[in-house]
């Protein structure tokens, strides 16, 4: 786990490469657990505040402001190691990188509307890539669907045992 979370990581600018299923989950689960022990701790934070307003003292708010700008500062830090590695977990899968480009712009355009059909079409492009990124390595490939060109690789360390 710890592997994979470094590679993520030392990795996150390379996007002519492949990533496992397990390079991809385990930071996608080590990053779900760190904002969950973030909000926690901004929900007891916020808590706090509260609490010492109501009891008349007002020195509560700093802390809170503290782990908002923690959490803010955690997520634009993982904006490019996430889009790296899900274009490299769909390229491990078969498809291109431009796929993942794809699917946000049809989200995007599907959810700017306040249409509840077009927000439901959105949600099924979101379980389809999904779907994508869970996939096993070279699956589209196998299957005879369209596959990329992968000449042009770059060679990074991965948790794939590839002896």
């Amino acid at each position: 786990m710890f592997e994979a979370y470094k590679y993520y990581w030392q990795n996150a600018f390379k996007y002519r490469a492949v990533s496992s299923r397990a390079d991809f989950w385990w930071p996608v689960l080590v990053n779900f657990v760190i904002l969950v022990i973030l909000y926690f701790l901004l929900a007891i934070a916020g808590y706090s505040t509260v609490n010492s307003i109501m009891n008349g003292y007002a020195n509560g708010p700093f802390f809170v402001i503290f782990v908002m700008f923690v959490i803010i500062a955690f997520c634009l830090a993982n904006i490019l190691p996430s889009i790296a590695i899900a274009v490299r977990r769909l390229r491990d899968a078969g498809l291109s990188g431009w796929t993942l480009l794809v699917f946000w712009l049809l989200s995007i355009i599907f959810t700017s509307n306040n249409n509840n059909f077009l927000t439901s079409i959105s949600a099924v492009l979101e379980i389809i890539l999904l779907v994508f990124l869970c996939l096993p390595a070279g699956y589209i490939n196998k299957h005879g669907w369209w596959s990329p060109n992968y000449t042009e690789d770059v060679k990074i360390p991965s948790l794939r045992n590839e002896q």
